[in-house]
């Protein structure tokens, strides 16, 4: 379990240094959108698109490491106090509930990109492909996915030995 905890979160955390490498990809095109408009008057053509293509790479790549750190608000001022063997059992419940959404998103994604690439789905104005965007948001989805499958594992666990995994 631990190596595969290691191989997860490896893999989690590189999709976070995208999502980090595009916020600054974002900042910089914003930044030289707005000088070049303010110097002669003409914005980057396109600026518009990249941005909404790079802010679904940012929200996207973020999840699964966000997910796999357990960092996401929750309603554990309430959970906390109840003793370890409740709280495993909320963690499988909301696991659960979680895992379902979560995959019926990702397959909704894969789906949704394989009729924007056989359709020819391209921006307005510089026309790059959509789906290959819409692939990497699946594929993060699909990660976030494996995160929430180890955690239910976990909380499996915990419930089995009687709260003191």
């Amino acid at each position: 379990m631990k190596t595969f905890e290691k191989v997860l979160g490896s893999a989690t955390e590189k999709l976070a240094y995208i999502a980090m490498a595009a916020i600054i990809a974002c900042m910089v095109l914003v930044i030289s959108d707005i000088v070049r408009r303010e110097i002669t008057g003409i914005p980057i053509p396109g600026s518009y698109e990249l941005v909404e293509l790079i802010a679904a790479l940012i929200l996207s790549m973020g999840i699964s490491y966000l997910t796999f750190l357990r960092g996401h608000v929750w309603v554990g001022v309430i959970v906390d106090r109840f003793r370890p063997r409740t709280q495993a059992i909320f963690d499988l419940v909301n696991g659960a509930i979680s895992l379902g959404f979560t995959v019926w998103l990702t397959q909704a994604m894969f789906a949704f990109g394989t009729v924007t690439r056989i359709g020819g789905g391209v921006t307005g104005h510089l026309l790059i492909p959509l789906h290959p965007f819409i692939y990497l948001v699946a594929v993060a989805l699909a990660l976030t996915c494996v995160v929430l499958v180890r955690d239910m594992v976990k909380a499996t666990i915990s419930i089995r030995k009687g709260g003191g995994a």
